[in-house]
């Protein structure tokens, strides 16, 4: 009934209701939780501060987790550290399948639903005070970088804000209690993103934070028709999808601004930032990290969280992978983990005949390499043999630059006895949560 209401009423009244659901989520989040967490954060060193916070969580996981009580070693402060290759690796499946035993309290439990860019979804269940925390600590890293609550704020999320029916061209809405504006991601396409960036000029946001692939085409935008912005945003935070080093140029070329990407899950996985060198550092305050080699520099990440006391990850293996400035000494501490960039999901690659994995970093610079104006990109194997790419280019001539170099460049990542077929298409297909994938690879599925 709510949400009829919400769809078939004019848009001044639909900005009344986010606002009072902003004015909900503000009383949720910045409460005394938060508060404490600031506190500590900015009164504690983060390193102290995990060695803490492992032995505090892992003993009240065990002592109020079922399933955990059965798999956590005692833990003191002696042994910490030494106790946690015991553990056993928690999966997705695992969560799937025992999330009433993992679990710690039954009331006032929060659901999250993950997963949508795979199309499986997992169950994940969280708290207020879990939340207040991870707030605290992204409004922590924010202001370290000049951006404070409170803020003129423009957000690209996966919220459904605009109805079915709608024909108009406004495609946001305002939570005037956050001094918020939110963007659709649904309806981010080449023939609207103009609205999307006159509606930035007429904000003039502060800062700018959410899915960087939507981020970039309002980049993109505004570089390729020289538009002149009225404001300047302090800096912006992508999240949620991988940031590739051409789409950060391409967004701080467009808002004069620095970009500073982090990473996290809606699972609740401990955050890694992006430094004012380009590099990436783990938040230790947040979680416990532990890499596992996969090739190279490129690890898969083991996370344990904190800021999931509800349903608790403890040495999760979340799916995603990082790469690595140097590769780690067999008994690395915390403090030696220096991440080049995040790669993602650690299925995100493709395979070659010849030169086995090729990563979705290897493809990211695909499209500069053409040297054609290619808008969006994305990479699909459901064969050995052949690579799917779906191209959205704005005139006739990128193609003909793009057929004429395709074969070279991409020989350059998987040889020569890959076949290669593209598809122009007006925009690339969205997962059910909104984003998009670069790389799809299904060999398993289709093999």
């Amino acid at each position: 009934m709510v949400n009829f209401i919400y769809d078939h009423s004019p848009i001044f009244l639909q900005n009344i209701f986010v606002t009072l659901k902003g004015i909900q989520i503000y009383k949720q989040r910045y409460n005394k939780n938060y508060m404490q967490e600031i506190s500590i954060l900015k009164n504690t060193d983060e390193f102290e501060l995990q060695r803490y916070r492992l032995k505090e969580f892992l003993n009240y996981v065990r002592y109020n987790s079922e399933y955990f009580a059965l798999k956590l070693p005692q833990i003191n402060e002696e042994n910490e550290l030494n106790k946690m290759k015991d553990i056993p690796y928690l999966t997705k499946e695992d969560i799937r399948n025992h999330i009433d035993d993992i679990i710690t309290r039954k009331k006032d439990l929060i659901l999250m639903e993950t997963g949508g860019s795979t199309g499986k979804r997992l169950k994940i269940y969280t708290h207020y005070s879990d939340i207040s925390r991870r707030i605290a600590y992204l409004d922590y890293f924010k202001e370290k970088h000049g951006v404070k609550k409170g803020m003129r704020r423009a957000s690209i999320g996966g919220r459904v804000l605009i109805p079915a029916n709608q024909k108009s061209k406004v495609f946001w809405r305002h939570n005037y209690v956050l001094n918020q504006l939110l963007f659709s991601i649904f309806h981010a396409g080449t023939d609207n993103i103009k609205y999307y960036v006159q509606e930035l000029n007429r904000f003039k946001p502060q800062s700018i934070d959410g899915v960087p692939s939507v981020i970039h085409r309002m980049a993109q935008y505004i570089n390729d028709n020289q538009i002149e912005l009225t404001f300047q945003p302090i800096a912006i935070f992508p999240t949620a999808e991988t940031l590739t080093i051409e789409m950060k140029a391409d967004i701080e070329r467009a808002f004069r601004c620095k970009t500073y990407d982090q990473y996290a899950s809606s699972e609740g996985a401990p955050f890694i930032i992006q430094n004012n060198e380009g590099g990436y550092d783990i938040c230790p305050a947040t979680g416990y990290f532990e890499l596992e080699k996969i090739e190279g520099n490129i690890y898969e990440l083991i996370v344990t969280a904190f800021y999931t006391t509800t349903t608790p990850l403890i040495r999760y293996k979340i799916g995603d992978a990082v790469e690595l400035i140097e590769p780690l000494p067999d008994d690395y501490k915390q403090t030696d983990i220096k991440i080049k960039r995040i790669i993602g999901r650690n299925n995100d690659f493709l395979m070659s005949n010849e030169k086995g994995i090729v990563y979705n970093i290897n493809l990211a610079s695909v499209s500069r390499q053409l040297g054609a104006n290619i808008k969006e990109s994305q990479f699909i194997q459901n064969k050995l043999d052949e690579i799917i790419i779906n191209l959205v280019v704005d005139h006739e001539k990128d193609k003909e630059l793009i057929e004429k170099n395709l074969t070279e460049v991409m020989n350059m990542r998987f040889g020569n006895s890959t076949k290669y077929k593209v598809n122009y298409v007006d925009e690339i297909e969205r997962t059910q949560g909104g984003k998009t994938r670069l790389t799809i690879n299904n060999l398993d599925k289709f093999n």
